[in-house]
């Protein structure tokens, strides 16, 4: 998930984590969650800009101080994120389902090309 460092973007991973973990449990399958940006780390990183917490914010937030989710640049959010999938990604059967696909692909290719003329009626 990419999220504002912040008490809200907690309160939010966490809360969601927990109601997709029990639906999918409750279907009998297993999920994961992981906080992909902003981390306290990708803060460090890249320098990015902080601001204290609301006062009036009461959750609970493990660090102190607070960082938007849009603050890293584009480049650097996109790297991260396609890292965090490719992470998590089984190479070979990426690569089954892009043979699939292009199998596919062409078939349905070679099926349009020897359609018949729109003025003739249909073969029987």
């Amino acid at each position: 998930m990419v999220g504002d460092y912040d008490p809200s973007g907690e309160h939010l991973f966490n809360s969601l984590a927990e109601d997709v973990i029990a639906f999918a449990e409750a279907a009998g399958a297993g999920v994961e969650f992981e906080r992909v940006a902003v981390t306290p780390e990708q803060i460090a990183t890249y320098g990015l800009p902080t601001a204290p917490p609301r006062a009036t914010d009461r959750r609970p937030f493990s660090g102190t101080a607070t960082t938007q989710a849009e603050a890293p640049p584009p480049d650097i959010l996109a790297a991260i994120v396609r890292e965090a999938i490719e992470a998590h990604r089984d190479p070979e059967v990426h690569r089954q389902a892009l043979a699939r696909e292009d199998a596919e692909r062409r078939a349905i290719c070679e099926r349009l090309s020897h359609r018949p003329d729109p003025g003739q009626p249909p073969a029987e």
